[in-house]
């Protein structure tokens, strides 16, 4: 059997559950997985029984990447594509600090091959290991010669740090993207290096399933919004105030990043929580209110549910336009985004047909895969 060692970074947003869904089949199936992550990452790994050796404090990612943004939008006046290098910058020098725990960890545990996210594709390159290792990219295809324009796939402040991912993730002996390759695009160039192994972001952490989903009544609606910081608060709200007067009931999972009581509007057929499991209300759900972060969008498409999608950031743009093109999703500007225009895009999609079907359709075929098994099977052999 082979020794992985998952370099986890952050515990916050979409990158750390397609490395615990990869590490958990590794598991099964013999191998030994070890990880390093910061203290979010080993709060996300509390009670999973998988080894986490944490970083310093002052290397977690998550105070780090929001010191960098507040800085770089208070430098720039809230001017989001100036602020873009700056957080390049910043995440640059943050990867040369991590690398060398990261090393480190690599001459201890000497393992077989290593596995990390996105962001710590320039941890590895930085960490110079001797070992093969490999990258999960929790989205769409990042890579040469993209199926569209990093300027249309992705928001203005983030695209200098992908673009400069999208160079460095060639240094990496093979990469994983875990999305379902019909839904970016059918996208068929592929270097020889990467694979699609599906939706590896369906993982959730092990929480409660509330009683109320159980309840006869109205049919159910997930709202969510992001799991790592984004000021898409007024997306909440504005989707509680649009479903307000709906014959529908309404899960709003506001994050680990929020309070729920941070949301001050409470219609009496919302819940408003941190954390919910997103696929229990889905099974239960006929629609999927979101930012359109790629787990959310992967879990409704596995669910078969329509969803109405406000992106605002990040990868989300280009999240929201693989599933507009599938026809399961309708499609709502940040900009306007207002009660009565998701209102009307509710309407919209709660009364087609046309998307129920076609979310149906897709997810019968995705439920005939294994991302996880896939997953191992590819980093299986990078390990010989």
């Amino acid at each position: 059997m082979s020794r992985f060692l998952i370099v986890a970074t952050g515990g916050a947003g979409g990158d750390l559950p397609p490395l615990i869904a990869a590490a958990q089949a590794l598991r099964e199936r013999g191998h030994e997985t070890s990880f390093i992550g910061d203290a979010a990452v080993d709060r996300a790994l509390s009670g999973l029984g998988l080894e986490v050796q944490v970083l310093p404090a002052e290397l977690n990612l998550g105070p780090r990447l929001a010191s960098a943004v507040r800085e770089a939008m208070t430098t720039t006046g809230g001017d989001l594509k100036a602020a873009g290098p700056m957080v390049e910058r910043a995440l640059a020098a943050w990867a040369k600090e991590v690398a060398r725990p990261v090393g480190q960890a690599v001459v201890q545990l000497r393992p077989d091959a290593a596995v990390t996210s996105l962001f710590g594709i320039e941890v590895m390159k930085e960490a110079d290991l001797s070992s093969p290792w490999a990258v999960v990219n929790s989205t769409f295809y990042v890579g040469p010669n993209p199926p569209r324009p990093v300027e249309e796939d992705i928001g203005s402040r983030a695209i200098p740090l992908i673009l400069r991912y999208a160079r460095l993730i060639e240094a990496a002996d093979m990469v994983l993207h875990a999305t379902d390759p019909v839904f970016d695009f059918s996208f068929d160039r592929l270097p020889a290096s990467h694979h699609y192994v599906g939706p590896l972001g369906l993982w959730e952490p092990r929480l409660d399933t509330p009683s109320y989903l159980e309840e006869p009544g109205d049919p159910w609606v997930l709202v969510s919004i992001s799991s790592q910081l984004q000021d898409d608060l007024p997306l909440a709200e504005a989707a509680l105030v649009a479903l307000a007067d709906k014959p529908v009931r309404v899960v709003l999972t506001v994050g680990p990043d929020h309070e729920p009581e941070e949301v001050s509007l409470r219609p009496a057929n919302a819940h408003v929580e941190q954390l919910v499991p997103h696929s229990a209300v889905l099974k239960r759900g006929v629609l999927l209110v979101s930012h359109a972060g790629h787990g959310s969008v992967m879990k409704a498409l596995w669910e078969g549910k329509p969803m109405v999608l406000v992106p605002w950031g990040r990868d989300q743009p280009g999240v929201a336009a693989r599933a507009h093109a599938l026809g399961v999703a309708e499609v709502v500007a940040r900009g306007d985004g207002s009660e009565v225009t998701l209102a009307a895009a509710i309407d919209r999609v709660l009364a087609s047909s046309e998307m129920r079907e076609a979310a149906t359709s897709h997810a019968t075929r995705l439920q005939t895969t294994d991302p996880p098994g896939t997953a191992a099977t590819l980093l299986e052999s990078l390990a010989r």
